[in-house]
């Protein structure tokens, strides 16, 4: 499973929503600002977090977004369905429910899936924006920052590998 750079914004969105004092509105503006993140993608993002119930808009000069909700009940599930859709879109899955087998009989591969999205169904549904939003942390290195960090790390490391052989 990849989690796309789709729900990684739209979860820091949420993050930095949650962590604003007063429960005040937050511009668009101040949250790339802040997060680091493209403006244009955000209003596609907030968009669809406020078709899904977890934000909400306020027109006029003080306006913005805030969170739709306590922080404490909006559960990662509800963000990644949100932004992604299906946790775990299933091969054996109906044309109504993608995260759930639609078979008479289950295939070969079914439990291992339907185990692997309960796996993730429970992580993320005990996960809460309350909790994560408690924890430390800022915006990550964008991602051509940690390609070069990564490459960057990895050619370190075989010389020094090939130093100590």
């Amino acid at each position: 499973m990849k989690i796309s750079t789709r729900t990684e914004y739209g979860i820091r969105v949420l993050l930095t929503l949650a962590r604003t004092e007063d429960d005040r509105c937050l511009s668009l503006t101040a949250i790339a600002k802040r997060e680091k993140l493209p403006h244009a993608y955000l209003e596609q993002l907030v968009g669809d977090l406020r078709r899904a119930g977890l934000v909400s808009a306020t027109r006029g000069q003080s306006g913005g977004y805030r969170l739709a909700r306590p922080a404490a009940e909006i559960a990662m599930t509800d963000a990644v369905r949100a932004l992604d859709g299906p946790l775990l879109e299933m091969p054996c899955a109906g044309a109504d429910d993608l995260e759930h087998c639609d078979r008479p009989q289950p295939c070969s591969v079914h439990d291992i899936f339907q185990r692997v999205y309960e796996s993730l169904s429970q992580s993320l549904g005990a996960t809460n924006l309350a909790e994560m939003a408690a924890s430390a942390g800022g915006p990550p290195y964008p991602p051509e920052v940690r390609r070069r960090r990564a490459n960057g790390h990895s050619s370190t490391t075989t010389q020094q590998a090939a130093r100590n052989a």
